[in-house]
C-alpha cells in the first residue's frame, strides 16, 4: 500500500499543476502481489488462450515498434532478448513437450499473464541458488515457471539486496546467479504488468459529479479518463478548494490510477511522444502518458489513442479475428508514429534480421566445411572435396559479413562497438584472411583452418550472446557516451580489432607448425613447413601494420576525449604489449634470433598477448576503458593461457629431444671426416 498513497500523492500532485510523474515512482517499493493481481480491482476473471496465435497476429505483433534500452526495436527483438535471456533459448519449451516462438510468449505474457506465468520459462543453472531462496529444486540445472517461485520472491529479493553491495569482480558464481534470478524475477514482472492498466476498472459513478463528467457507468477506461484529463484535473481543483463531499470518489478515483501505473511502471515504453517534442530521446510508458495528459503541457491526443487501441485489444483477446484486425490497425497507426519521428524504418529489417537467424547458420555451414576438410585428409585425391569446403567456407562467411552489415545499417554505427560485436567481426575477417592465403599457396591447410577459427568464433559468439543480453539487455544497445562518434569507432576500434585477428590467425597458423612437428606430420615435406612460416610472418605482419595505426588513433581519440595522448590505461597498455609483442618478434626472426620453430612459438604466445588485451584487461574492472568489464570469463580465459602455456612447452621439449638425438649423428660424421 506504500506505493499506491506515494502514487496517490504524486497524481494530485499532476492534477493541480505540480511536478511531473514519472520518474517519481519506484516500481519496486511496497510490492505485496504479482504482476496483474490486485485484489480484485482488475477484472476478476482469468480467461486463457484457447486457440494458436494466427500468423497475421504474430507478424503484425513482430513488426510494433516499442523503445527499450534507449533504442526504437520491433516487439519481435524484444520478445527474443528477453526470452534469451530467461530461457536461455529464443523458443520456449512447455512441459508437455509444445513449443512457443518469442513472440508467441510474450503475447501471452501481456495478455495473458495467469497463463504465462506457468510457463518454464526462468533456466536456473545450480540448485544451490533455489536453496538459498528457500525453494525446492527440482534437479541441479532445470527450469522452472514464475509459479513455482514465488515462494522464494521475498527471500530472493532481500538476498539480491544484500548481494549487490559485493563488488561483481568479487562475487561467487552462485552468487551472480542469484543476482541474475532477482533480474529475470523483475523482467518478467515488468513484461507480465506492461498492459496492466487495461485490465483495471476506473471508479468514476461513485460521485454525482464524476457521473456528470464520465457519464452513468461505474467505470471508465484509461483512454476515457485521460480524454477528459483537463476537466478532471478542473474538477479536482474544485472540490478541494469547496471541500466538497465528492473529495473521497476523486481520491479513489485517483487511488486506482496510482494501482494501475504501479503494475506498468517498468514496461517497455510503447508510445512515441507529441509531435511537438520530435527533440526529445525517449519514448514514454503510461505513467509518462498520464503525466502529459494531466500536465495539459503537450497535445497527447496520439498517445491516448494508443491507449484506447490496447484497451480494445484486452477486451478482445478471446476474440481471433476481431483482436487480429485491431492488432493490424495499432501496427500501423504506431508505424505512422514512429515514422513522423524517423524511428522506424529499420524496424522490419530487424526483424528479417532474426528470422534469417545468419549467425547460427553460418556455424553450421563452418562445421560442415570442417568436416569435409578432414575427409579431405583421409581421401587427398578427391577433387570435389575441398570445393565442398571452399563452397561452404565461403556461403558462412557471407552469411556472417551480411549479419554484420544488416547491424550496421540497423544501428546507423560501424561493425564494432561491443565485445559481441569484435567476436563477428574478428570470425569474419580471420576466415577472409585464411582464404586468401589459401587462395595463394593451395595447400589446404589454411582452408581448414579457416573452418576450424569459423566454427570456434561463431560458437564463442552464441555463447557471449547470453551474457551480453543477460548484462546489456541487448547485442545492440545504445552505445556508452565515450563511444558516441562513428569517426572514431571506424578509424580506432575497427583497426585495432583488424590487429586482433592478424594476431589470433598467426598463433592458429603457429599450432599447426608446432603440433605437426611434435607428431612428425609430413615429416619429410620441407616446403610444408616453410610455407607455414611464410604465412606466419605474413599475417604478424598484417597484424603489426593494423595495431600501431589502432592504437595511434586511439591515442588521438583519448586526446579528443580526455585530453591527454596517453594515460598507461589496461586496454592503451594491452593495445601497446601486443605492438611490442609482434615488433620483438618479427626483428627477432629478421635478426636470426628466432628460426622457424622460435617464431612458431612466439605466435603462440601472441595469441595470448592479444586474448590478454581483447578479455583480459576487461576483468580488472579498472581505467577509462571499464565500460568493457566482463564478469564470468576468467576461468574460460585462464584454461585458454593453460593450453597456449602446454603447447609451447610440448615445442621446446620435442626441439631439446631433436636437439640430444641430432648431437651423435653430428659426431659420427665428424669421427669419420
Amino acid at each position: 500500500m506504500k506505493l499506491i498513497q506515494k502514487g496517490l500523492c504524486v497524481l494530485f500532485s499532476v492534477a493541480l499543476g505540480g511536478s511531473a510523474l514519472h520518474g517519481q515512482v519506484d516500481p519496486h517499493a511496497g510490492h505485496d502481489h504479482a504482476p496483474g493481481d490486485h485484489s480484485g480491482h482488475d477484472h476478476p476473471d482469468t480467461p486463457t488462450r484457447q486457440e494458436s496465435w494466427s500468423d497475421g497476429v504474430k507478424q503484425a505483433f513482430a513488426t510494433l515498434p516499442v523503445q527499450d534500452g534507449g533504442r526504437v526495436k520491433p516487439l519481435d527483438s524484444l520478445a527474443g532478448l528477453r526470452l534469451l535471456t530467461l530461457n536461455g533459448k529464443r523458443k520456449l519449451k512447455l512441459t508437455d513437450g509444445s513449443k512457443l516462438s518469442q513472440d508467441e510468449w510474450l503475447l501471452d505474457v501481456l495478455f495473458f499473464p495467469e497463463q504465462a506465468r506457468d510457463y518454464p520459462c526462468f533456466r536456473v543453472q545450480n540448485a544451490a541458488v533455489l536453496t538459498a531462496i528457500e525453494v525446492t529444486a527440482k534437479s541441479k540445472r532445470d527450469w522452472y515457471s514464475y509459479n513455482e517461485l514465488i515462494g522464494g520472491r521475498a527471500k530472493l529479493a532481500s538476498e539480491a539486496q544484500r548481494l549487490h553491495s559485493i563488488e561483481a569482480a568479487k562475487q561467487t558464481e552462485v552468487q551472480r546467479q542469484t543476482l541474475k534470478l532477482a533480474s529475470d524475477f523483475g523482467t518478467f514482472e515488468a513484461l507480465a504488468g506492461t498492459l496492466a492498466f487495461t485490465r483495471h476498472d476506473y471508479p468514476t459513478g461513485a460521485s454525482p459529479l464524476l457521473r456528470e463528467l464520465f457519464g452513468d457507468e461505474q467505470n471508465a477506461s484509461l483512454s476515457v479518463i485521460l480524454s477528459k484529463a483537463a476537466e478532471l484535473r478542473a474538477l479536482t481543483q474544485e472540490v478541494m478548494a469547496d471541500n466538497a463531499e465528492d473529495f473521497d470518489a476523486i481520491q479513489s478515483l485517483f487511488a486506482e490510477l496510482g494501482v494501475a501505473l504501479d503494475a506498468a511502471a517498468q514496461g517497455p515504453a510503447l508510445f512515441p511522444p507529441p509531435a511537438g517534442l520530435e527533440a526529445a530521446q525517449s519514448w514514454w510508458d503510461i505513467s509518462t502518458v498520464v503525466d502529459g495528459a494531466f500536465t495539459l503541457e503537450v497535445d497527447c491526443q496520439a498517445q491516448i489513442e494508443l491507449v484506447a487501441f490496447f484497451e480494445r485489444l484486452e477486451a478482445q483477446k478471446l476474440q481471433p479475428a476481431a483482436f487480429e484486425a485491431e492488432l493490424v490497425s495499432l501496427n500501423e497507426y504506431a508505424r505512422e508514429l514512429a515514422e513522423a519521428r524517423g524511428e522506424y524504418g529499420q524496424i522490419p529489417l530487424e526483424v528479417k534480421l532474426y528470422r534469417m537467424d545468419l549467425f547460427t547458420n553460418s556455424l553450421v555451414l563452418f562445421l560442415l566445411g570442417f568436416i569435409l576438410a578432414a575427409f579431405g585428409w583421409v581421401f587427398p585425391r578427391a577433387r570435389w572435396l575441398p570445393r565442398g569446403v571452399w563452397a561452404l567456407a565461403i556461403l558462412a562467411t557471407s552469411a556472417v559479413t551480411l549479419g554484420i552489415v544488416l547491424r550496421c545499417i540497423i544501428r546507423q554505427r560501424p561493425p564494432v562497438i561491443s565485445l559481441y560485436d569484435t567476436i563477428l567481426f574478428i570470425t569474419a575477417c580471420g576466415v577472409l584472411v585464411t582464404l586468401l592465403l589459401e587462395f595463394l599457396t593451395r595447400r589446404r591447410v589454411a582452408l581448414s583452418l579457416g573452418c576450424l577459427f569459423g566454427v570456434a568464433g561463431m560458437f564463442l559468439a552464441g555463447r557471449y550472446e547470453l551474457k551480453e543480453v543477460s548484462s546489456a539487455g541487448d547485442t545492440m544497445a545504445s552505445v556508452v557516451a565515450v563511444l558516441d562518434t562513428n569517426y572514431y569507432l571506424a578509424i580506432h576500434v575497427t583497426t585495432v580489432t583488424l590487429g586482433y585477428v592478424g594476431g589470433l590467425v598467426a598463433g592458429l597458423f603457429a599450432h599447426v607448425w608446432i603440433l605437426g612437428k611434435l607428431f612428425g606430420v609430413a615429416r619429410d615435406d620441407k616446403s610444408f613447413y616453410k610455407t607455414l612460416s611464410r604465412m606466419i610472418y605474413g599475417v604478424l605482419c598484417f597484424c603489426l601494420f593494423f595495431a600501431i595505426f589502432g592504437t595511434i588513433m586511439g591515442g588521438v581519440w583519448a586526446n579528443d576525449s580526455w585530453g591527454r595522448f596517453w594515460g598507461w590505461d589496461p586496454k592503451e597498455n594491452g593495445a601497446l604489449l601486443i605492438c611490442l609483442w609482434v615488433l620483438m618478434t618479427l626483428h627477432a626472426r629478421m635478426g636470426g634470433y628466432a628460426r622457424d620453430r622460435g617464431m612458431a612459438v612466439l605466435a603462440v604466445l601472441a595469441g595470448v598477448v592479444v586474448s590478454a588485451s581483447w578479455w583480459g584487461v576487461n576483468l580488472l574492472n579498472v581505467g577509462l576503458h571499464s565500460y568493457g568489464f566482463t564478469s564470468g570469463v576468467a576461468r574460460t580465459l585462464y584454461a585458454f593461457w593453460a593450453v597456449e602455456g602446454l603447447v609451447v612447452l610440448a615445442s621446446g621439449i620435442d626441439w631439446l629431444a631433436h636437439r640430444h638425438a641430432e648431437e651423435p649423428r653430428k659426431l659420427a660424421v665428424g669421427k669419420e671426416a
